[in-house]
């Protein structure tokens, strides 16, 4: 029997929820969340795992369900994974944080994602820059700060230095990025390694330019 030729009696009862929202969360109770959706294929092929991920903005909680040789499904919060949580802001930007190197590391988010407007980013092409922190010589966190979004969430240009703080790596970043791209405009990016809009694609001289707006490719 397919998923659509499910009974009504199915279709009403035999679903239950599929994770649950923190007490206190204006959502509790209900099964209203954000739905996203990633599906990752091996190179060879021959494997396909789909995850979907549920995250409410309003409490933090996140699940995620993995199909693929076997199912598996995690229950976390925004607080350790980053996405979900509030953008901090810092030297007039806003930072959205990613996960922290383990479970509970009180040093927080390894790196943070900054953006000009508090809208989450959606596509690289928001994205200003991104600042992270690692351990120094001596054992002190320092801060390094990079302009845009490669692949891999990699940056496009290094800062080449690292600062004491956060604030200061921010700074660099609001000192040296470009304003964003207006929905809809073409946006200029290197592809002397392979074109980064559409894999697999050769571009002529090594660069290409890929339209910012949400349903944009490259042209």
């Amino acid at each position: 029997m397919t998923i659509l030729r499910t009974g009504i009696d199915g279709l009403y009862f035999d679903y239950g929820p599929a994770a649950a929202h923190t007490a206190g969360c204006p959502r509790a109770g209900t099964d209203v969340w954000e739905v996203t959706r990633h599906q990752y294929a091996s190179y060879s092929g021959d494997r396909t795992e789909v995850t979907i991920r549920l995250a409410c903005h309003d409490c933090g909680a996140v699940h995620f369900e993995r199909s693929g040789h076997e199912l598996a499904t995690e229950n976390t919060h925004a607080s350790q994974i980053g996405y979900a949580s509030k953008p901090d802001r810092v030297a007039g930007l806003w930072l959205w944080p990613g996960p922290r190197i383990w479970p509970g590391d009180d040093r927080g988010p390894a790196s943070y994602l900054i953006t000009a407007a508090k809208d989450r980013p959606r596509r690289p092409e928001h994205v200003l820059g991104r600042v992270a922190w690692s351990l120094g010589r001596r054992g002190g966190i320092r801060w390094s700060a990079g302009l845009g979004c490669g692949p891999g969430g990699g940056v496009l240009t290094a800062s080449g230095q690292t600062w004491t703080s956060r604030r200061a790596a921010v700074a660099w970043v609001a000192q040296h990025a470009e304003p964003p791209a207006p929905a809809g405009a073409a946006v200029p990016h290197d592809c002397a390694g392979g074109c980064v809009a559409v894999p697999g694609r050769k571009c002529a001289g090594g660069e290409c330019w890929r339209d910012a707006s949400p349903a944009g490719g490259s042209r």
